[in-house]
């Protein structure tokens, strides 16, 4: 079983988001095969028995999850952050070094109170995941936490020296860096595993999301666009004054057709005989709505219904013009069908469950934050902050 295990959540397991859910979903496998169905899991009412927060006995903590919170813990700086420049403990002790108390719990409450919502909700769901997973998760865990700290070590140039200190100076330990890894790890399974006990997408729920979005996602207006030969009668030049330009111009057209036909290239008999304002670039029209076409042009949008891409119509005569035209391509007004934006119409459907499920588990974390008192431990850890960080700037240097 060990094997296996180191097989399937080794270095082929790479935390990134596009990874994490493929990873977990092979540590439960291997969980669920190690407890041979000893202990079952635990209902969702027992799930949240046990995660009800407790009352702490120390106003600079707080227990949630049965798990402590400390001032520490919440203004100390994740790996992401210290790297991105001054950290919020950084910011705090400046703050707090020029202001008065009211001025500093006045700037960083709600700062701090986003770091404990996210702490908290860290908290709960990385319970719930490993009450649902079991200890003999702990393992694989390890495994795969073992691989970011190698990814760690790699990124600053393989020095395990130059590592340790940049652990050091984000307040971390190769333990605690682990530890941390193994809970972004847990908790992003239990938001999986919300997902994971849904149902599969039905035809029903298709038909119904499809008719949901098509009008916003799946509309889509006509267009037709096409290469013209525009033959305008009054610029057919005529070599005799007898002759009829009218007839002049059925000829030309009729030749033109006939080279067309022999395989000659559209777009360059529209640069040379075309009076048409697009002559220039071989007679091409930009895509348009066919029902933004005025006349004379919109009997090519009514013989353009019949034709597909690529085909070639003419002459196509009119009172004062003979049309060529080559049609490129063409769209009807409508909704593109179900079959065509399937895996789309899917992918909203997931979205909405995801979305679903993220709402449920907010409201876990929305009970555990509401049965503490979060106010008073934020209150309690900057007051503390305040007077140490002012009696570290009052000392003889």
């Amino acid at each position: 079983m060990q094997e296996a295990t180191s097989r399937n959540t080794g270095e082929g397991c790479r935390i990134g988001p596009a990874r994490i859910a493929a990873c977990i979903a092979v540590l439960v496998l291997s969980v669920a095969g190690c407890q041979d169905n000893k202990k079952s899991a635990l209902t969702e009412a027992e799930i949240e028995r046990l995660t009800f927060a407790r009352k702490p006995n120390r106003p600079d903590t707080l227990i949630v999850s049965g798990e402590p919170i400390t001032c520490d813990r919440i203004t100390d700086s994740p790996p992401e952050e210290v790297a991105s420049g001054p950290t919020l403990q950084e910011e705090l002790v400046e703050r707090a070094q020029n202001g008065t108390l009211e001025q500093f719990l006045q700037w960083a409450r709600p700062r701090v109170g986003r770091r404990l919502n996210n702490e908290i909700t860290s908290v709960v769901l990385y319970t719930r995941a490993r009450r649902e997973l079991g200890e003999k998760v702990d393992d694989t865990l390890d495994q795969m936490a073992q691989t970011e700290l190698r990814r760690f070590v790699l990124e600053h140039g393989g020095n395990n020296a130059q590592a340790d200190e940049a652990l050091r100076e984000m307040g971390r330990t190769r333990t605690t860096f682990k530890e941390w890894k193994k809970r972004q790890m847990l908790a992003q399974y239990a938001v999986s595993s919300k997902l994971a006990r849904n149902r599969p997408i039905t035809h029903s729920e298709l038909l119904e999301t499809y008719s949901r979005m098509k009008d916003e996602s799946f509309f889509q207006p006509g267009l037709i666009q096409f290469r013209l030969i525009d033959i305008q009668i009054v610029k057919v030049e005529l070599t005799d004054p007898n002759e009829d330009p009218f007839e002049k111009a059925e000829a030309l057209a009729q030749e033109l057709m006939e080279k067309i036909e022999a395989g000659a290239d559209f777009g360059a008999l529209a640069k040379e005989y075309s009076h048409g304002y697009r002559s220039a670039f071989g007679g091409l029209w930009k895509p348009r709505d066919p029902e933004a076409i005025a006349k004379p042009y919109d009997v090519l949008v009514e013989r353009a219904e019949d034709m597909e891409p690529g085909e070639v119509a003419g002459p196509i005569k009119t009172l004062e013009r003979i049309f060529i035209m080559k049609l490129e391509q063409k769209q009807k007004k409508g909704y593109r069908p179900l079959r065509e934006v399937q895996d789309v119409v899917a992918q909203r459907i997931v979205n909405e469950r995801r979305r679903e499920a993220l709402k449920k588990l907010d409201a876990e974390v929305a009970q555990q934050a509401a049965l503490a008192d979060t106010n008073g431990f934020v209150d309690t850890c900057l007051e503390n902050l305040y007077r140490t960080a002012n009696e570290s700037a009052s000392e003889p240097q």
